[in-house]
């Protein structure tokens, strides 16, 4: 019931009565007011914040406009109710447009109509209904606006310039430590048998905070100078992924010095961290695979390069061993040709040194010959056998000249059958003059 008084506060209100209303009665007229106003449901956009899952199957949140000025308070906000009747389509619609699930920061636009709670007191929004191409507009714009922005300040492929050690068997690992991603990543490197370090670093990879906490774990794994850091996940939604998605992880991706490599279960999509990391693959599993290869590849590497080596080697020695024993076999025939040659030079100098001292010997010989022949026919005995005789003194001493003789000289003469013994008793020249006694020419 509606009562009419005077406003004792209001000189000039004469004639007229405020109207005098209950509680229940203000919101009951609020309420049909609102009816009137809106009495259809409306489409309303904005942010969800402070979303609570009740016991009952109720989900209850505030829809804001979120300020662009960091620090500064919304704009304005309704309270939103999602009962447990209308809750299973909603939460159907948003998982097969993508993986989408109800959660703080998520911008929707919801199905609503507008309703006063009067026991509450409260204005608020009564939910039932969603419309996920909104939402996934607004996080594909956002995804692209960030990607823009990495690509203008050349951090899109900064970390995909840098090169990976080869082979990469230090790994820094970022992940949900015992979560099935570290279990299917640390399991495909054991199996390998390959010497794998692994430096693991524990992060929260969904939720409030996630990114930057992704982020600082990315950066710690890094300080330890891994050959790559790898980050990895499990599936989910996209609101599961969403902080794969956020700035503050990609900018830290993109700035780092050593590889990064990403393994975050995405059926479809890639995540911004994928597009800045050096590789992305789409498990954990295919992760850690694509590194076990490239060890292997470096160890098949190594060993047909010492194959070839040992092939080289081989071939080599063989080689020199061929050489060596042509060069064996023909010294060994040079030599015996040499051998052979100077054994005939050899033979023919032994002979001829055998015939040259017989011929020598012959040669003076018949001259030795020749000189005794000579030497007999000098022979004092033969001169004398022919009619000559030989003159001497008393002293065996020859008389060569008239002037080895005076009157009164002793002489012997020999001749062929005896000796004679005379006295000089005069001298005489060839010219036939005589020389005197005193020995002077006469």
């Amino acid at each position: 019931m509606v009562r009419h008084v005077a406003d004792p506060t209001d000189d000039s209100m004469t004639d007229g009565e405020l109207p005098v209303l209950t509680v229940d009665d203000l919101a009951s007229l609020v309420g049909d007011g609102l009816k009137t106003l809106f009495p259809d449901s409306l489409w309303v956009e904005g942010q969800v914040s402070g979303f609570h899952d009740a016991r009952s199957g109720h989900a209850y949140f505030e829809l804001v406009e979120p300020s662009n000025v960091p620090g500064r308070a919304v704009g304005a906000k309704f309270s939103v109710a999602l009962f447990k009747g209308s809750r299973a389509g909603v939460d159907r619609t948003l998982s097969r447009a993508g993986g989408l699930a109800l959660s703080d920061d998520l911008l929707l636009r919801i199905r609503a109509r507008l309703e006063f709670y009067g026991p509450h007191g409260k204005l608020q929004l009564i939910m039932d209904g969603v419309d996920p191409t909104f939402t996934l507009g607004h996080l594909a714009a956002e995804r692209d606006r960030l990607l823009r922005a990495l690509a203008d300040e050349g951090l899109l492929r900064a970390n995909r310039s840098l090169p990976v050690p080869v082979p990469p068997l230090r790994i820094g690992l970022v992940t949900s430590v015992g979560s099935a991603a570290h279990a299917d990543f640390t399991d495909e490197l054991v199996a390998s048998g390959l010497p794998f370090t692994v430096l693991e670093c524990d992060a929260r990879v969904q939720g409030d905070g996630a990114a930057i906490d992704l982020a600082e774990a990315v950066h710690t794994v890094a300080d330890r100078r891994p050959d790559v850091v790898a980050l990895v996940r499990g599936g989910g939604s996209a609101a599961d992924l969403a902080a794969f998605d956020d700035e503050v992880l990609a900018r830290t991706i993109a700035g780092l010095d050593v590889p990064v490599v990403t393994g975050i279960g995405h059926e479809v999509d890639r995540s911004v961290a994928d597009e800045v990391a050096h590789t992305a693959f789409k498990t954990p599993t295919a992760c850690a695979a694509a590194l076990v290869e490239q060890v292997r590849t470096y160890v098949e590497a190594v060993d047909a390069l010492a194959v070839a080596v040992a092939n080289r080697a081989t071939t080599v020695v063989d080689r020199a061993d061929s050489l060596l024993g042509g060069l064996a076999t023909r010294t060994a025939l040079a030599a015996g040709t040499t051998l052979a040659r100077h054994g005939d030079r050899l033979d023919a100098a032994t002979e001829r040194l055998g015939r040259t001292p017989v011929a020598v010997l012959d040669r003076h010989g018949e001259r030795l010959d020749a000189a005794a022949a000579h030497l007999r026919a000098l022979d004092p005995a033969r001169v004398v056998a022919r009619g000559w005789s030989i003159t001497r003194h008393a002293d065996g001493t020859l008389v060569r000249s008239v002037d080895d003789v005076e009157a009164g000289t002793t002489l012997v003469t020999t001749l062929a059958d005896g000796s004679v013994t005379s006295t000089v008793e005069a001298v005489a020249t060839a010219s036939g003059d005589h020389r005197p006694d005193d020995g002077s020419p006469t």
